[in-house]
């Protein structure tokens, strides 16, 4: 397969949403021989591989399942959706702890909603202590994971978004 011909198919699959604009740059400079140049983000800042906004890949990932205890200053929601968000079409590994983050976020936050409601007869009462506890143990433990270079899934978490 001649270079122009390899190059078609790239356009191919990158027209038909098989890959990424970024995957499509990457797949193109290896095609060229070319070095790795720095990605741009969707911020402004540039990326080098295995990078997101200039923090490796892991230690980002830990950071996003850490963000989740800021629930003290209210950004305990906000801050892990703004960075998955940011990170997701970046990088892979970011979406998929950050897929299943997500998952655990709307399921915790319909679990407490569902003990709320059962609190009036006395059994959600424990059941909030419960999920209070789990709302940061679990996220602690997936950032031990994630700065092993491991991807966890939260226990209990409903699959909202694909979990690869």
């Amino acid at each position: 397969m001649t270079i122009a011909d390899e190059l078609a198919r790239l356009q191919a699959l990158r027209d038909a949403g098989s890959l990424t604009e970024i995957e499509f740059e990457e797949a193109k400079r290896k095609v060229l021989h070319e070095q790795p140049q720095p990605a741009m983000s969707g911020f402004g800042g540039s990326s080098a591989p295995g990078q997101i906004l200039g923090v490796n890949e892991e230690t980002y990932c830990t950071l996003m399942h850490l963000s989740q205890l800021l629930v003290v200053s209210g950004l305990g929601i906000v801050a892990p959706i703004v960075m998955w968000v940011i990170s997701k079409d970046e990088s892979d590994l970011a979406r998929r702890h950050g897929n299943r983050m997500m998952n655990w976020l709307i399921s915790s936050l319909i679990y407490a909603f569902v003990s709320g409601l059962l609190s009036m007869v006395l059994i959600g009462i424990p059941l909030l202590i419960l999920i209070l506890i789990l709302d940061f143990v679990f996220p602690i433990m997936a950032a031990v994971k994630a700065n092993n270079g491991e991807i966890w899934s939260y226990p209990g978490a409903i699959r909202f978004f694909e979990e690869d």
